[in-house]
């Protein structure tokens, strides 16, 4: 039986992976983070079929204070050609970090810009 994911818990799935994948990058626990990223994008498969609730979940993690979680927000919302100028600013806003979690914001812009030709989001 397929479990349903409301809006509230899209979005707090989306923060617990920011969370964790924040954590993990910095500790090198690689193996955890991998986990979480595969069960979010399983998430993110599903905001394909609803651009409506895409959008309302995304805006809201993207406005959250968890930088990361907004980062993947943000580029999901790129991948789904959706909101683009909001995710765009996120990620400009996250990418002044002088962290991996901002080193990741300005790659995922530079990809989305083409400026590593082949390379997509």
């Amino acid at each position: 039986m397929k479990k349903i994911l409301t809006p509230q818990k899209i979005i707090n799935q989306y923060l617990e992976t920011g969370i964790v994948l924040a954590e993990t990058a910095l500790n090198g626990d690689y193996k955890r983070g991998n986990k979480i990223a595969k069960e979010n994008r399983k998430v993110f498969a599903s905001l394909g079929q609803n651009k409506d609730l895409a959008m309302q979940v995304l805006m809201q993690v993207m406005n959250s204070d968890n930088d990361k979680a907004r980062s993947i927000a943000a580029t999901d919302a790129i991948r789904l050609d959706i909101m683009i100028e909001q995710a765009v600013e996120v990620l400009e806003e996250v990418a002044k970090r002088s962290d991996i979690i901002g080193f990741e914001a300005k790659t995922a812009l530079k990809i989305w810009r083409g400026e590593y030709p082949g390379k997509t989001l």
